[in-house]
């Protein structure tokens, strides 16, 4: 899957709708969308959000790795990264439609970058 260029934004229930209709509701608690509008240092300070940033950069074995720290936690997020990795133990559904998730935030961390854009 790819997202269109002129797409302005991302429907996670139709892209999961396509995959795999029951990961909807646990990746929409785990997904974050806008990660071009965090600054790297933070996300790279919080494991959770460090979960979508290694899926939209394709550091697959990462993000494997967050997920079950995370589901081992007792903390709210866990119960839906368990209920993940139960419907999806190997991630291969989810990293299919993180592919089309995470095109359009990684397109604008990448113009940003091209631009000398700073995040603050």
């Amino acid at each position: 899957m790819s997202a269109p260029t002129e797409e302005r934004y991302v429907d996670l229930e139709k892209l999961t709708s396509r995959v795999a209709p029951e990961l909807f509701e646990p990746l929409s608690w785990v997904f974050l969308l806008n990660l071009d509008m965090i600054p790297e240092e933070d996300v790279k300070s919080n494991r959770h959000l460090m979960f979508s940033y290694n899926l939209m950069y394709q550091n697959y074995d990462e993000a494997k790795s967050i997920a079950a720290e995370f589901a081992t936690k007792k903390v709210k997020v866990s119960q839906y990264y368990k209920k993940l990795l139960k419907l999806d133990p190997e991630l291969t559904k989810t990293i299919e439609i993180a592919e089309t998730f995470f095109a359009l935030s990684r397109r604008r961390i990448e113009l940003a970058e091209k631009l000398g854009i700073k995040q603050f």
